[in-house]
């Protein structure tokens, strides 16, 4: 994939993009006015100071304006794409966050763009109670992986072991611990980095609350999610689920990084599991965390128990980075 000076045939040369610091904000972008200020009014409620464009065109001289916190963006939009915006910022801008809004029929491209550099995504049938719970997990995990810039120089292997309680809040402080190895090591550019995070933060929250705790995600659809926030607080209180833990082991090497978190719960049958490769599960809340940890991880695997995840994520070679670019140039 090409830099930000890298174009579709058929559309007009973008700006040069000179990054500039500004007022915290989130950048909006789509083509439906309705849309736009659907979601303004959903972000400035919880306290989000909103910046929009009505194209990625204005997208990019936005930003090149003011640099936002992180970019909400459509996927179908007249002239340039959203997919083509992602790929852009994925390489002019690596650290920039970006959030899909997807639209049923948009679910092929919505996993393209996962692939391609995107953050994370909302449905846009549930972007009013969605939006911005997404959003503040992304910013607080991007907020904990800009905490490690500071890198050994002379890392060659790293072997780490945690033991954890069922505490959520601890989980951006335990994601930055695993990525100092992954920094150490130059495994990763910042948006790679980003997702690894993504799909760190996914898998370790799977497992306190639907491993340890066993709540179910399906409780996330009552009554706006309280049912779901109140059995969580109870479970952290009784027998048997306050006193499980969560292991999580990290090898890592300069060719690649393994991630293995287990629960201590009674496992799920993983013939149960939604097929996390099939763009359908985008629109549902119980597959999107599995989707995203694909869409990030090179490989994945379950434990026959089913309270064990392991992910890979390998370091591109030289090659696979030219082949990239050539792609994005064509």
């Amino acid at each position: 994939m090409g830099n930000a000076g890298s174009y579709r045939i058929g559309h007009p040369t973008p700006p040069i993009i000179v990054f500039m610091t500004g007022t915290p904000h989130i950048l909006i972008v789509d083509d439906s006015p309705t849309q736009l200020y659907q979601m303004q009014i959903v972000l400035e409620q919880d306290g989000f100071v909103v910046r929009t464009a009505e194209n990625a065109e204005a997208a990019l001289v936005a930003i090149a304006a003011e640099m936002p916190l992180l970019v909400v963006t459509d996927l179908e939009m007249p002239g340039m794409s959203g997919l083509e915006l992602v790929e852009t910022l994925h390489y002019s801008q690596p650290g920039l966050p970006l959030v899909l809004t997807t639209s049923e029929g948009s679910e092929d491209v919505a996993a393209e763009a996962l692939r391609r550099g995107a953050s994370s995504y909302v449905p846009k049938r549930i972007i009013s109670t969605t939006l911005c719970p997404v959003i503040r997990q992304v910013l607080s995990v991007n907020q904990a992986a800009q905490s490690v810039r500071e890198v050994a120089q002379y890392a060659v292997e790293c072997t780490l072991k945690l033991k954890l309680s069922n505490d959520e809040t601890l989980v951006p402080s335990v994601i930055a611990r695993l990525e100092l190895p992954v920094v150490e090591l130059g495994l990763f550019d910042d948006g790679e980095r980003m997702q690894v995070a993504m799909a760190l933060d996914e898998a370790l929250v799977n497992a306190i609350v639907h491993g340890n705790l066993e709540v179910s995600s399906e409780l996330r659809q009552i009554d706006d999610g309280q049912p779901y926030v109140d059995m969580i607080a109870h479970r952290k209180t009784i027998e048997p689920y306050k006193d499980r833990k969560l292991h999580v082991y990290l090898h890592a090497t300069s060719d690649q990084v393994t991630f293995t978190i287990r629960d201590e719960g009674n496992g799920f049958s993983c013939a149960d599991l939604r097929d996390p490769t099939n763009p359908e599960n985008l629109e549902r809340a119980g597959g999107r965390g599995l989707l995203l940890i694909h869409a990030f991880m090179d490989e994945v695997r379950h434990n026959d128990e089913g309270n064990e995840i392991t992910m890979i994520k390998r370091k591109k070679t030289d090659e696979e980075k030219a082949a990239e670019a050539a792609a994005a140039d064509d």
